[in-house]
């Protein structure tokens, strides 16, 4: 693996930077940071690291990320097969169930990458940072936001915190989003609502009906989609078969609009969708066997991207959902909140005690990149919902997206190769011009499917 080395000059003793929020993206940028020489202290209002969800994907522009903590091209030596997918291919369906593509599932193929459950994503970080010494707080909940000319901080559990810089990463529903940037752009509700929940598989033990989905492939784990007009169905296991996962999105349901991350449901909403699906029978098995409490569900809801990420001091940052929300449809929430810490990390390190350089730099080489597929996994949506299966000499819907300069970029990499023109546009005032989107500033709705067998 090729070592990038930085000609920055050495931070001073102390320079601390402070994190609120320890999910994807906060753990992510205390790790980064720390492992730049910086102090962290990391501040999360949940009492524990525990977090809701299902399934999530890190493709290989995130997943080159995290590999390198370990000195590696892949992350082998991060995770356990409990917190993964070990499926052989990724199979998209009908309503009647009739498979109509299996695409071979490498994880190495880094525009499919790894599949996670959450939770253990999430746990896997916080292991790794607590193995550095990482300073993590939890249990503190961030009552105010304070930025000087030297300093910035926060106002937490009756306590005054102060750093270098604060990094906002709390979330979609941020707090601090208003208060750093000045914007907090009224969500538009897409009309779509997502159940999901992933649970124990010993709780179709008893359901013959439900067998079905163990039985698929012994020893692997399963991964199939189900796509129907303002439906769509996934469907699994994880840790080889170890546990049961579910996600239903569904177009044009009456029910009430919640910008709620996760909030407990009713399955039976599900069930009613697919009453009338030959397949329907089968599906229901498995989703009316979910434990009481378990299923969850959320109004998708879509926030335009913000003009700016850095506070007006710039000693204060919001990264991750805190800046640019996803919708699910691209697969890069999580990913691009990785990438976004890595870059952080790196204009830290490259400016040298300039923090207010570093934030803005930072923003001036993520910004569009993450603004373009923020609106791209917004418009792919009618794609996935619409799901028409094109004619029967086609074995795919016309659903299934993919753009390689999203999967396979080397943010790392080209952060270094950036840094000093992004500098120089924000000391002097003058454009910036990126180089990783395409030159012609369009997502590319292209089906890709093809280039990833």
């Amino acid at each position: 693996m090729t070592k990038l080395r930085s000609e920055a000059q050495p931070h001073a003793p102390g320079q601390t930077v402070i994190i609120v929020g320890l999910g994807i993206a906060g753990l992510t940028a205390a790790i980064e940071c720390h492992r730049k020489g910086l102090r962290v202290i990391g501040l999360e209002k949940k009492p524990d690291i525990n977090l809701l969800g299902d399934i999530i994907g890190l493709s290989g522009n995130s997943v080159r990320i995290l590999a390198a903590w370990k000195d590696s091209n892949s992350l082998d030596e991060l995770v356990t097969e409990d917190i993964t997918c070990d499926v052989s291919a990724l199979e998209l369906l009908d309503t009647e169930g009739t498979r109509r593509f299996a695409m071979p599932y490498n994880p190495q193929n880094p525009i499919q990458g790894h599949l996670f459950r959450r939770t253990g994503l999430v746990n896997m970080l916080y292991q790794h940072a607590r193995q550095l010494g990482i300073d993590l707080r939890f249990g503190v909940a961030v009552d105010g936001y304070w930025e000087g000319k030297n300093e910035a901080g926060v106002y937490a559990s009756g306590e005054k915190i102060s750093g270098h810089c604060v990094v906002a990463a709390d979330g979609s529903h941020s707090k601090a989003r208003v208060i750093i940037t000045g914007e907090n752009p009224p969500p538009d509700d897409t009309g779509v609502i997502a159940y999901r929940t992933i649970f124990d598989a010993h709780e179709i033990a008893d359901v013959p009906e439900a067998q079905w989905l163990l039985k698929q492939s012994p020893g692997r784990d399963v991964f199939q989609m189900y796509y129907g007009k303002d439906t769509m169905v996934a469907m699994g296991t994880a840790a080889r078969g170890r546990y049961i996962h579910w996600g239903c999105a569904l177009r044009g349901m009456l029910t009430e609009t919640t910008e709620a991350w996760m909030q407990p449901a009713s399955p039976d909403v599900v069930l009613k969708s697919l009453q009338d699906w030959p397949a329907g029978e089968k599906l229901s098995a498995i989703v009316a066997s979910t434990p009481p409490g378990r299923c969850f569900n959320q109004s998708l809801i879509n926030r335009p991207p913000l003009s700016r990420w850095v506070s007006t001091g710039g000693r204060m940052v919001v990264i991750g959902d805190a800046a640019h929300s996803f919708l699910p449809y691209a697969g890069q929430g999580g990913n691009q909140g990785i990438e976004d810490a890595a870059v952080l990390a790196i204009c830290l390190e490259r400016s040298g005690e300039d923090v207010p350089l570093a934030l803005r730099a930072m923003e001036k080489i993520r910004h569009q990149r993450v603004s373009l597929i923020q609106q791209g996994s917004a418009e792919a949506g009618d794609s996935f919902l619409n799901a028409a299966w094109e004619s029967s000499a086609t074995d795919r819907p016309t659903a299934y997206l993919h753009q390689a300069w999203v999967y396979t970029h080397d943010c790392v990499k080209h952060a270094h190769e950036e840094y000093d023109k992004a500098a120089y546009s924000v000391k002097n005032g003058r454009e910036y011009i990126p180089t990783n989107i395409p030159a012609d500033g369009r997502f590319r709705q292209e089906d890709k499917l093809g280039d990833m067998v």
